[in-house]
């Protein structure tokens, strides 16, 4: 389950050193290796001008082009298979009078991550959170599959908490903490092309699927799929059978089959003994409307 591990560190360390320490010290590949670095994002957490200041250059840049950072997320700094970013998270107050634009925060939500991080609360009370335990390699990945959620326990991730969360793993259902909220993550990258999903509780069954760059990448295949020539066709197949993410195979299959119909038995057969059981499901179904 998610780890609530204690910190009573008091020593206050810099992004750089922060950025140092994991890059020479921690494998980011080992959960137990980023658990035991805890006590490190704990004493970031304790250089309490660093968000002011990283908010406040942000400011001065959008004097200068006109833009503007991201309303919750700032990328602290990065290194090899890591990044370091701090979340905003605003009161409920805020999000009941518009302050703060609803549609940006996962609140009252059940989702899990396709990654793994480190987070500590670095200002404000905190929030509750529902956790929840799943097995991935159980799940299929479509629409309206019941999954088995396990119920792990309610938390509240205040003052100076740090938590561990598994990709693939831990759901939770963050709600809104009564006064604005500041966390600091350890973010960890994936290993490979995973969903992430998200949940209905009252049915336990995934509402959605798909993380931000999968939605980005099928989305493309689509359109490149529809205003393509006899080439894009070959690139199509390559993707079809070679891409690691089983919704971009999914997604360059559907536009072959669409480009080419007379060739949409051929493609869906083949596609039968895919690796993906969502992939093999998906055209063993298209065979049969085929068929009809």
């Amino acid at each position: 389950m998610a780890r609530n591990i204690p910190c009573g560190t008091t020593s206050a360390l810099s992004i750089q050193e922060y950025v140092d320490h994991v890059s020479q010290k921690v494998d980011v590949r080992d959960l137990d290796s980023v658990a035991e670095s805890a006590p490190l994002l704990k004493a970031l957490a304790n250089d309490r001008s660093l968000i002011v200041r990283e908010l406040n250059q942000r400011l001065e840049a959008s004097l200068k082009d006109g833009g503007i950072a991201s309303a919750q997320t700032l990328v602290l700094g990065k290194g090899a298979g890591f990044y370091v970013r701090a979340n905003i998270w605003p009161a409920i107050s805020d999000m009941a009078t518009g302050r703060a634009y609803q549609n940006q925060f996962a609140y009252n939500l059940a989702h899990d991550h396709n990654f793994s991080f480190l987070t500590v609360n670095y200002l404000g009370p905190g929030y509750d959170t529902e956790l929840y335990e799943y097995d991935y390699d159980k799940v299929e990945g479509y629409v309206g599959e019941a999954v088995d959620l396990r119920f792990v326990e309610k938390v509240r991730f205040g003052s100076g908490s740090v938590m561990l969360y598994r990709e693939s793993k831990d759901v939770h259902i963050q709600f809104p903490p009564t006064e604005l909220t500041v966390t600091i993550n350890l973010m960890i990258a994936p290993p490979d092309f995973r969903d992430q999903y998200h949940f209905d509780m009252t049915t336990r069954t995934i509402s959605s699927a798909l993380d931000l760059p999968a939605m980005a990448r099928t989305s493309f295949v689509r359109i490149a799929a529809a205003a393509g020539n006899q080439d894009t066709l070959q690139l199509l197949s390559d993707l079809s059978a070679s891409h690691p993410c089983r919704r971009t195979r999914l997604a360059a299959l559907e536009g072959l089959s669409q480009r080419d119909p007379a060739m949409a038995e051929r493609i869906w057969g083949k596609a039968t003994a895919d690796p993906a059981v969502l992939v093999a499901k998906t055209a063993r179904r298209k065979l049969d409307e085929i068929g009809k």
